[in-house]
């Protein structure tokens, strides 16, 4: 193989490739990337065997077709200092190749092509959500995902197409995000299953910028998307997803409206004295405001009043201030609607028709 490519170009691709890619693995070629050259492009592909990528690099001149597998960090480390516009990787044998630039060279090992994992092929019928409304849904609910749980389940985001909508929903136990837009797909077509978290975060630099719908397949123990020149592969999170529909509060009667912007930036200061011991915001609701106190013992204490729309009765109820500050920070809506019933009992946060956050409350001494 030989090839010569846009130093940019190939650098931008490696980045996103790997993010898959393991620095460290009992099989040593996963963290390699498959670099395979023909038709005047070359396509890269990078696994950790959970989740895998492709992703093509167009307008490539390829002088010998053929395929490499390189270190994935060294081929980075190298293009990140490399100097003028092309970059040359001539491989005349599947046992070392070498890089070369403006002014270097570099002998590289390599390992046999056909030891490196597959990464499946997108065949088949699939359903199309537009970019901007995928990479929405998965930026208001990745967040409240479970990181570490021991409920497998919760390690992941729920996807659901039924009905001619599309659902995600993560949870952490602690609080629930769920959100749901109609999508240009066959009412009868419908698909289940709970997408990795590495798999949505790949799927989402892949769709940056990208205004192309992305093309989905959902089968029984994988997901696969394909948006531009990328493909995303992953297998799916086993066990069964708790039933979100049951978190959602029924009967909060107390309803304020409130500034999206005011709310961040108060929450924002009065998170300013909290720790980890102390990680707890009070907010009062009273007539037409609301006042955000916190404290940390023998350090001090934070008082924050705003506005708001609210003309019910008084209520104190306690939040962890991260878990507002996670969703407020991705909310479009210029204002959220906060609904609450008692300060033992969970608030529910709507943002138009089509999403809800729920959120446990937490204890605060008086």
């Amino acid at each position: 193989m030989k090839l010569c490519c846009d130093i940019k170009k190939l650098y931008s691709a490696l980045q996103l490739v790997s993010t898959v890619v393991p620095n460290k693995s009992p099989r040593e070629i996963l963290q390699n990337v498959l670099i395979d050259a023909r038709d005047n492009s070359i396509q890269l592909a990078g696994t950790d065997l959970e989740v895998g990528i492709r992703l093509i690099v167009p307008e490539v001149e390829v002088e010998r077709e053929g395929k490499i597998v390189a270190e994935a960090s060294k081929l980075i480390q190298i293009l990140r200092e490399a100097r003028g516009d092309k970059v040359t990787i001539d491989a005349p044998d599947l046992a070392e190749f070498i890089v070369s630039y403006e002014g270097s060279i570099y002998n590289l090992k390599g390992f046999d092509p056909e030891e490196y994992p597959e990464v499946p092929a997108f065949e088949g019928d699939f359903v199309e959500v537009d970019a901007p409304v995928l990479s929405s849904m998965i930026e208001q609910t990745v967040f409240a995902a479970a990181k570490e749980s021991m409920r497998f389940a919760i390690n992941g985001v729920l996807f659901i197409v039924k009905n001619g909508m599309a659902h995600m929903v993560g949870t952490d136990g602690h609080r629930l995000a769920w959100i749901k837009k109609r999508v240009h797909i066959a009412e009868d077509v419908a698909f289940k299953g709970i997408v990795p978290l590495k798999a949505l975060d790949v799927l989402s630099r892949l769709m940056q910028d990208s205004d192309e719908p992305v093309k989905l397949k959902l089968e029984e123990n994988f997901i696969l998307a394909r948006c531009g020149a990328g493909l995303v592969a992953s297998k799916l999170v086993e066990g069964a997803y708790p039933n979100y529909e049951d978190f959602i509060p029924r009967d909060n009667d107390k309803i304020a409206m409130i500034n999206t912007e005011e709310f961040l930036s108060a929450v924002r200061q009065a998170a300013i004295l909290t720790s980890e011991e102390s990680k707890a915001v009070r907010i009062t609701f009273e007539q037409e405001k609301m006042t955000l106190t916190s404290r940390i013992p023998e350090r001090g204490g934070a008082k924050i009043v705003r506005k708001i729309d609210y003309d019910g009765a008084s209520i104190k109820v306690g939040f962890n201030p991260e878990f507002l500050l996670d969703m407020l920070k991705v909310t479009e809506d210029e204002q959220v609607r906060m609904e609450l019933k008692d300060k033992d009992r969970p608030a529910l946060i709507k943002k138009g028709d089509d999403y809800v956050y729920v959120i446990m409350p937490v204890s605060v001494e008086e």
